[in-house]
């Protein structure tokens, strides 16, 4: 008898030259490692440096916008988050994180997937994973003095966001800054997944926002903006009050309509982890128009999707469809009665049926008990 030995193949491995916008990726895996690394795509481009800048975007179509997010890899691998091992990538993707134009890497891969959008909860959809051995930069990347003076401060994570969206870094460069250990005590640094880095960036702002708006007058106004984002409605309405933003959003795809509110309220808890996300980024987005202002009002974004590509956008829709809706010329009126005639007009049927179903009626007092303009406008149909 024989005993018979199949070695197993080994893996070819090849390196790649990519170049990045410059981006990073970093997700969860089983902390304290996670998988991180470099957003990039395999071949350059003179309009790279927009593929990972979402306010450059303005005036593409949502087929453009898929296509050039769709050839942007995730080249990842394992990385202890906690203890930031390896050290040479985590250094690596600091200044990746830090630069402001675009990036040569070399990686060494096995092989590529097939080019797909694959979305990403709280983020912006991309090409899909690629595990590597190793994250090498080939050219010099040009780092933002700014940042990188802001990243050396030993100062909270808060304190930290604060000052870089002062100096009009974007939300999503900030979220990057986080996400590879930048910010914060400098003994307390730590990777961070990107969909929490955006979500300390926003809760930072918020904060920050609030407290520039506490002795700013009220604003006595009832105005009503609308946008569209690739087929998405935005109705914004600004009602006098103290500063407070609640969202509502309502879906129907195929025949099929699902809803959620949330709203700054404790008493009204979100509906769901999907609609929290989303109204995470409508705050932020209204938020920076009230501090603009330099006036207070409760805020409501109503949202109505009817189209079933734009889920792969993720909360990135909202932030635009918010911004469109507020960079537009409102309607100015005198009070809440015209208000809730005006919004029963604009709104489609199924966007009524959200909004007279959720709390927000009764709490901006639109409700049928503290106006008669839902009775009016109901009573011409």
């Amino acid at each position: 008898m024989t005993t018979q030995v199949r070695l197993a193949r080994e893996p070819t491995r090849r390196t790649l030259t990519v170049f990045s916008p410059p981006g990073v990726s970093v997700d969860t895996a089983r902390y304290p490692f996670l998988r991180a690394g470099v957003l990039a795509s395999t071949e350059p481009s003179e309009y790279l440096s927009i593929h990972d800048h979402p306010e450059s975007w303005e005036g593409l179509d949502r087929e453009t916008v898929a296509a050039m997010r769709r050839g942007l890899y995730r080249f990842v691998m394992p990385v202890n988050g906690r203890d930031m091992d390896p050290s040479d990538v985590v250094e690596t993707l600091q200044t990746i994180a830090l630069s402001v134009s675009p990036v040569a890497v070399k990686v060494k891969v096995e092989s590529l997937p097939s080019r797909q959008l694959q979305s990403q909860l709280g983020q912006l959809p991309s090409g899909p994973d690629v595990l590597v051995e190793s994250i090498e930069l080939l050219s010099e990347p040009e780092v933002s003095k700014v940042a990188e003076k802001i990243t050396q401060k030993d100062i909270p994570a808060s304190d930290g966001i604060c000052q870089l969206l002062e100096y009009d870094y974007t939300i999503d460069q900030v979220a990057r800054i986080m996400a590879v250990g930048l910010l914060g005590r400098l003994h307390n640094r730590r990777f961070v997944p990107m969909r929490g880095a955006y979500k300390a960036v926003i809760d930072a702002f918020i904060n920050s926002a609030l407290m520039q708006l506490v002795e700013k007058p009220e604003s006595r106004l009832y105005q009503i903006w609308v946008g569209r984002m690739y087929g998405d409605s935005f109705t914004v309405l600004s009602l006098p009050g103290e500063p407070r933003v609640d969202y509502l959003r309502s879906e129907t795809y195929a025949g099929v309509r699902s809803q959620g509110y949330s709203l700054e309220d404790p008493r009204h808890p979100t509906t769901d982890p999907k609609t929290s996300v989303y109204a995470d980024y409508a705050r932020f987005a209204v938020y920076a128009h009230l501090a603009r202002q330099k006036e207070t009002s409760h805020v409501i974004v109503l949202h109505e999707s009817l189209s079933a590509a734009n889920q792969a956008f993720g909360p990135w829709i909202v932030r635009a469809g918010v911004l469109d809706a507020l960079n537009s010329t409102p309607v100015t009126l005198d009070n809440k009665l015209d208000v809730g005639v005006v919004v029963d007009s604009i709104l489609s049927p199924n966007m009524k049926a959200a909004l007279r179903e959720s709390p927000l009626l009764s709490k901006t007092g639109l409700s049928d008990e503290h106006s008669a303009a839902f009775a009016i406008a109901r009573s011409k149909t």
